[in-house]
């Protein structure tokens, strides 16, 4: 099944930084948007100027991953329209943010991403209204057998001049209605799909196709009932087809099953080829967190009286730059972030 450009070009590859200079490539980030107040800029003579309203936008990622870049330097390698790629540098003091309640349980985090020339990143952000809900899944009827696609690092092939994502697909194998254990005896709820999780694929957005069902009619000889006996003519049946896509959750990793005799300590071991994955659902979750939340209003409290500071009622057309620009969102968030504690 050909697999859509917008799920290759929703992700981006985490770097971390060791004994070399350059960042070793080994993680996959996401780019969620959710609606509100950031603002997109163009550049005009080394300023960044207010064009349009444009939603907060955030990295998402595995927890495992950025809880080991907390307090350390990264780098996000995006590709560009202009057919290059470009390395953002993740400072050690960037905020993530967890789950509020869960945080051990639920293996995803985000962290806010305002780079400045967001409009020449040749990127797809994956809009909240995508996220398979509960209620999305019941409504469009999504279970154990739809058909699922992954993207992300390849750590075999990075020294290439674009990222150039690899996409597996594989099926919805398991929805729980409980918690499963995971690594370590944890209990986690996670739905489970039938692809191979790899390294480098630890935080990689999950999409889901859901299947959809339509009345047609038989044409004489070419139709089977379950017993296998012939359909008559013009007997009305449902067709299954292909349905729209959805944004399911995030990888977590995978289950290895030892090889050689059970009484033998072997080292090795083989991908079992089912992988655990967050649900959308508890991603929303931390987007949604009444601190994160608060933060977002503020931001927009921030933006609003610096707009409107000396404003008076003589009418007259407003000057080039006076406009809300980059730095003075960046300031706005930089003010309001200091008065939050980190969600640990």
């Amino acid at each position: 099944m050909r697999v859509p450009d917008q799920i290759r070009k929703s992700v981006v590859f985490i770097g971390v930084y060791g004994d070399l200079l350059e960042p070793e490539w080994r993680a996959t980030a996401y780019i969620v948007a959710v609606p509100d107040a950031m603002r997109k800029f163009r550049q005009e003579d080394e300023r960044y100027v207010l064009t349009s309203v444009y939603p907060f936008t955030f990295i998402g990622t595995a927890r495992h991953v950025a809880e080991k870049l907390e307090g350390k330097r990264f780098a996000l390698r995006v590709n560009t329209r202009d057919g290059a790629v470009r390395i953002i540098q993740g400072e050690a003091d960037t905020r993530w943010w967890y789950h509020p309640t869960e945080r051990q349980y639920v293996d995803a985090a985000l962290a806010m991403f305002t780079p400045e020339d967001f409009g020449n990143l040749d990127v797809e952000t994956i809009d909240v209204d995508l996220f398979a809900d509960k209620e999305r899944i019941e409504d469009s009827n999504i279970g154990a057998g739809d058909e699922v696609f992954i993207a992300g690092l390849f750590t075999k092939i990075t020294e290439t001049t674009q990222n150039i994502p690899i996409v597996r697909i594989g099926n919805l194998a398991m929805m729980p209605d409980e918690k499963i254990p995971f690594k370590d005896g944890k209990l986690i709820e996670a739905y489970l799909v039938e692809s191979r999780s790899i390294g480098g694929l630890s935080g990689s957005p999950v999409f889901v196709r859901e299947t959809i069902k339509v009345q047609g009619f038989t044409a004489s000889g070419m139709y089977l009932d379950s017993a296998g006996r012939l359909l008559p003519p013009n007997e009305v049946i449902e067709v299954s087809g292909l349905g729209k896509i959805w944004f399911l959750g995030s990888m977590i990793g995978h289950w290895d099953e030892p090889t050689g005799l059970i009484h033998i300590k072997v080292p090795e071991a083989v991908n079992m080829g089912i992988s655990p994955m967050v649900p959308a659902h508890k991603i929303k979750e931390i987007l949604t967190q009444k601190e994160l939340l608060d933060m977002v209003k503020e931001v927009n409290k921030e933006i609003s009286v610096k707009k409107h500071a000396g404003a008076k009622y003589d009418f007259a057309e407003s000057e080039k730059h006076d406009v809300f620009t980059k730095e003075d969102f960046d300031a706005a968030l930089k003010k309001v972030t200091r008065k939050k504690s980190g969600n640990k």
